[in-house]
């Protein structure tokens, strides 16, 4: 069963879980804000969310977020803001899921890339905002959301906290759906050179063991796999 890891005294998140394939859900407590970087598909995922207090006295983040829910005297007000990292399902799918006509996640603002707006569709009664060029936020943690060439899926973002940069799947290859997977070149060229003007030293990839990766490590591989492009050959087989 997937766990709840702390990562910092701000920051922890939900493992990723299998069945049903759930991405792992970050969640980053700002001074007026959660901001909680994909929602996974699972119930367990909608019930980690829901759970983040809307009012607090104490700032930290336990190993649980929902036990800070016990402060006898609360008083700072929390808006939950989600950030999906891209459009496919095991990291959005929470969005707009629906119980009785409700949408079943809490939450006051969605920050999506352009194909996952698409997917997402109108929202009524929360407010949607299509990210096309980056956005900073001073809430205690430097927050940035950054749009990021990658070739595994169209429009997507990546989260930027304090020493921290969550990819969700940026550095993954294309899905072949039957034929290989692979890295477009210049895409991925452009991916290599965006991730290294980053100052953050920590990079985290979703659906793996542990999540966080050195900085260094990622580049490296992605760069290693940049080596063995071919001569006129736009695209280079994970």
């Amino acid at each position: 069963m997937p766990r709840i890891v702390k990562l910092t005294d701000k920051i922890q998140y939900l493992q990723v879980s299998y069945e049903p394939l759930s991405a792992d859900v970050v969640v980053v407590r700002g001074d007026s804000a959660w901001w909680i970087f994909d929602v996974g598909a699972c119930d367990m995922a909608v019930d980690f969310i829901n759970a983040l207090p809307r009012v607090l006295v104490d700032a930290r983040v336990g190993e649980n977020a929902a036990n800070l829910d016990s402060c006898s005297d609360a008083s700072v007000p929390l808006q939950k803001n989600i950030v999906i990292s891209h459009f496919h399902r095991d990291h959005l799918l929470n969005v707009v899921r629906h119980c009785n006509g409700e949408v079943l996640l809490d939450f006051d603002t969605l920050y999506v890339g352009s194909h996952a707006s698409k997917v997402v569709g109108e929202m009524s009664d929360r407010k949607k905002i299509a990210v096309t060029k980056p956005l900073l936020f001073d809430d205690g943690v430097h927050i940035e959301i950054l749009p990021i060439p990658n070739s595994h899926a169209k429009g997507s973002l990546a989260l930027v906290v304090d020493d921290y940069v969550f990819l969700g799947d940026a550095t993954y290859p294309m899905v072949g759906h039957g034929e290989p997977d692979v890295y477009n070149v210049q895409i991925l060229e452009q991916q290599i050179k965006m991730l290294k003007s980053l100052n953050a030293s920590h990079f985290c990839l979703s659906h793996k063991r542990g999540l966080v990766r050195d900085k260094s490590s990622v580049i490296q591989f992605l760069e290693s796999v940049l080596a063995r492009r071919q001569k006129n050959e736009n695209y280079i087989v994970a």
